[in-house]
């Protein structure tokens, strides 16, 4: 063969694909596979071993009443109403960071070449893919053992709980990539939720019709917002997070005076972003609900936990206002005022949502389920659930910066994991407990001990979290 014919003779994508992938990463190849199949292999062991133990336990503890009580179908559709949420959710993630994310270099150096993009982007999309997939069908599978295993129901839970987890787990991979073809600028400036998710469906296409420019610009916010979580930056992790505000902008500030001023600021601002409040709002609703029934008695632990769990979600939702505040400490403030005045300002939008939403629904419940008492009961637990969660709010707000074994070698993501979580932890184990107390009064049997008690947590945990706002505000004047 001549030195011209070997020259213009074609390689194939495949070799060229895979030359590259020898070039980067040896002849083993990418150890992403590996690492990716070897933590769902402990994940399904620790599933099998401790997670289907512990929901059998609960079905079987609980499962007799709560069928008594009328609450399967409830609990059916509050899944059912969780699933179209997260559904949602995963697509407007896919907007912002989709699954979809290889390096940047493999972006400028490979996708960009004339290979075929599925195969340079089938093994970034296919690991993430595949965890959603194996992630919904254990926790499918083991809520469908357990229900087994409980005596809930037969044999054909097993594998209807599996079947559905793996369709739920495949639904929002699909809906995270369809979130990043629809965001893509090399696609149609104008297309719609139904056709992107039609070409998310259609992998290899979705995959080929992905821009260079999208790619990196998904990749770069990628890596910031991993170098924000494992610096535990909060402030640039939600700013890569949060999509633009591009509508509102027509809409002015109207001044009142500092605290009007800033609390209008801040409904403002969830006017612009108006997912936030229907999010806090999908999340209270439920939590209320739960609320309610537990004022009115025969309600499991769990369930209070579950709706304190939710209202203190739905409330940090619309509480950007509070969290900016914990990050603009150090900067002059412009209305003048105290930082604890400001703090109180800012609490105003989470403590307008408890009030005028997760207090009456808890009222509507209670009183639907065991008279107009249980009713009053319950729109005083919510309030004094409120404080609890304003509190938690004020801890995870002001709790300034992660120790400095939070960024060791040894048990350095466990202790971010507690630095993160444990204001959070701590408001609901409270509130819930606060809840319970306050629920007797619906049934008229709280005695003095219990109101007491209540109020001794509350002023305990107010000025801890106020606290937490003054050490934070004397570290950033230092």
């Amino acid at each position: 063969m001549s030195e011209a014919a070997f020259e213009t003779e074609p390689v194939p994508d495949r070799e060229r694909f895979e030359d590259a992938s020898h070039v980067l990463h040896g002849p083993a190849g990418s150890a992403a596979w590996r690492q990716v199949l070897y933590a769902l292999y402990v994940v399904a062991l620790l599933s099998g071993l401790y997670g289907f133990t512990v929901t059998r336990a609960v079905v079987e503890r609980y499962g007799q009443s709560w069928r008594a009580a009328g609450a399967v179908l409830p609990v059916a559709a509050g899944g059912a109403v969780l699933v179209v949420v997260l559904l949602v959710l995963a697509h407007l993630a896919g907007r912002r960071r989709g699954p979809v994310t290889p390096d940047p270099a493999w972006v400028d150096l490979v996708v960009a070449s004339s290979v075929d993009r599925w195969l340079t982007l089938r093994e970034s999309w296919l690991l993430p893919g595949l965890t959603l997939l194996v992630a919904g069908g254990l926790l499918g599978g083991v809520g469908g053992a357990a229900l087994v295993g409980g005596g809930a129901t037969g044999p054909v839970a097993l594998p209807v709980g599996l079947g559905g987890g793996l369709l739920v787990g495949g639904a929002l991979a699909l809906s995270w990539l369809s979130g990043q073809v629809r965001a893509d600028p090399s696609g149609p400036s104008r297309r719609g939720i139904g056709a992107s998710l039609g070409s998310a469906l259609r992998m290899r296409t979705a995959l080929r019709g992905l821009g260079v420019d999208g790619l990196r610009a998904h990749s770069l916010r990628a890596a910031r917002i991993g170098g924000a979580t494992f610096t535990a930056d909060t402030r640039s992790l939600r700013l890569e997070v949060a999509a633009p505000v591009s509508r509102g902008r027509r809409w002015r500030l109207h001044p009142g005076g500092r605290v009007r001023t800033l609390l209008r600021r801040d409904l403002l601002g969830l006017r612009r972003q108006p997912l936030l409040p229907v999010g806090g709002a999908l999340l209270v609703l439920p939590g209320a609900l739960a609320a309610g029934w537990v004022v009115a008695g025969d309600a499991p632990a769990l369930v209070a936990v579950l709706g304190v769990f939710g209202l203190q979600l739905g409330a940090g939702l619309v509480a950007e206002g509070l969290r900016q505040h914990g990050d603009a400490l150090g900067a002059p403030r412009l209305l003048g005022g105290s930082v604890r005045g400001q703090a109180l300002a800012h609490s105003g939008a989470p403590a307008l949502l408890l009030l005028l939403l997760g207090a009456p629904v808890a009222a509507v419940s209670a009183g639907a389920l065991a008279g107009p008492v249980a009713a009053g009961a319950a729109v005083i637990a919510v309030l004094g659930i409120g404080a609890v969660v304003l509190a938690g709010l004020w801890l995870a707000a002001f709790r300034g910066q992660p120790p400095m074994g939070a960024f060791g070698p040894n048990g350095g993501p466990t202790t971010l994991l507690l630095w993160w979580a444990w204001p959070r932890v701590l408001s609901v184990a409270v509130g819930a407990l606060v809840l319970v107390r306050l629920a007797r009064l619906g049934a008229g049997e709280a005695g003095i001990g219990s109101v007491v008690l209540v109020a001794l947590l509350l002023g305990v945990l107010l000025p801890v979290a106020d606290s937490a706002l003054t050490r934070a505000a004397a570290a950033h004047r230092g």
